[in-house]
């Protein structure tokens, strides 16, 4: 291996035996723990995201995974290879080399400090290079495609012309936090290519879940008919307040003893920042929720929001008064004499 081989396995903490699911899982944390939102500033916390993003991005593509497993640090170089091998009949592999990729088009996709490689399809590149098969076109191909005469050796015949098609859509991963998630917005994001840098806004919806897809039309690998699409797979990040489930939401609420055996008030936090006072029964237990009709999620292209469940978080003093501690004695005395 090269010296700049990246073990992927290693860097996402799983066996190569892994599963799809084990693999986005792992990705999912380490993303949480690294990403730049949540350690601004810290160069160290940067790169590591970007090291993970890169091997998510391999390892959950079949194809990529496949090759990088048989090839190692120069899976890219066979994957060009193979591509060239297969898109241009009568044409040496080595067109696999050119910059960019097997489809000269490479591009990243940046925010945060977190790239994503991505790259088109050979055909593609036979498209840019030659033309299509149109009066413009070289002589002897269809659409990059290279056909034989039944005339003799060395003579070329045009197949039929086919219609030029998009380029391909490619993915990516963009972490969101929940109170994008909440609120919905937009958010800058720099797509880095070979003709240059472009800046595009990405339209967070508000109600959007971990694991769906925000489309960018026409921002996708180039092809003769237009780009394709670029698909933004969404992590939603951990929050220190708030767990998310569907469309609720669950927040610990701290509780004294006196006020859950007694019964009294507790203040509820929300995702809009305010507090809402909830009753607290005589007898609650720890852990017990108790919900707050219309204070979740918003419902993702409907109507409504989900619920916010505040569970009971009982604090008992690590201190006590003198009157306190004769108090709470008398009590325990009462209890043990009514067992």
């Amino acid at each position: 291996m090269g010296p700049d081989y990246k073990d992927y396995y290693k860097l996402l903490g799983v066996e190569k035996t892994a599963s799809e699911k084990e693999i986005k899982s792992a990705y999912r944390k380490l993303a949480r723990k690294h990403h730049p939102d949540v350690n601004p500033g810290d160069k160290a916390a940067e790169e590591k995201f970007k090291d993970i993003s890169e091997a998510y991005e391999v390892l959950s593509d079949t194809d990529k995974r496949e090759k990088y497993d048989r090839f190692g640090d120069q899976w890219k170089s066979y994957s060009q290879t193979d591509g060239a091998a297969g898109g241009g009949q009568g044409f040496p592999s080595g067109f696999g080399g050119f910059p960019g990729g097997a489809g000269g088009a490479g591009y990243r996709v940046e925010y945060g400090g977190q790239a994503v490689d991505e790259s088109g399809n050979l055909s593609d590149l036979f498209a840019t290079l030659f033309g299509d098969s149109g009066p413009g076109g070289p002589r002897g191909f269809s659409g990059g495609r290279r056909t034989t005469s039944p005339f003799g050796a060395g003579a070329t015949a045009r197949s039929p012309s086919a219609p030029p098609r998009k380029g391909n859509d490619a993915e990516a991963p963009i972490t969101v936090t929940l109170e994008e998630a909440f609120r919905g917005g937009t958010r800058g994001l720099t797509l880095q290519a070979q003709s240059g840098d472009r800046r595009v806004e990405v339209k967070i919806p508000a109600g959007v879940r971990d694991g769906q897809k925000i489309r960018l039309s026409g921002q996708g690998s180039p092809g003769p008919a237009g780009p394709g699409d670029l698909l933004l797979n969404v992590l939603i990040a951990a929050h220190p307040t708030f767990e998310r489930k569907g469309d609720d939401l669950y927040v610990d609420v701290p509780v004294s003893y006196l006020d859950a055996a007694l019964g009294g008030k507790a203040a509820v936090p929300t995702m809009e920042g305010s507090r809402l006072t909830m009753t607290v029964p005589p007898g609650t237990q720890t852990s017990q929720a108790f919900r707050l009709g219309g204070q979740g999620m918003p419902r993702l292209r409907e109507p409504g929001r989900g619920d916010l469940y505040a569970r009971v978080k009982i604090t008992v003093p690590k201190t006590l008064s003198p009157r306190e501690q004769e108090l709470l004695t008398e009590l325990r005395n009462a209890a043990d004499a009514a067992k």
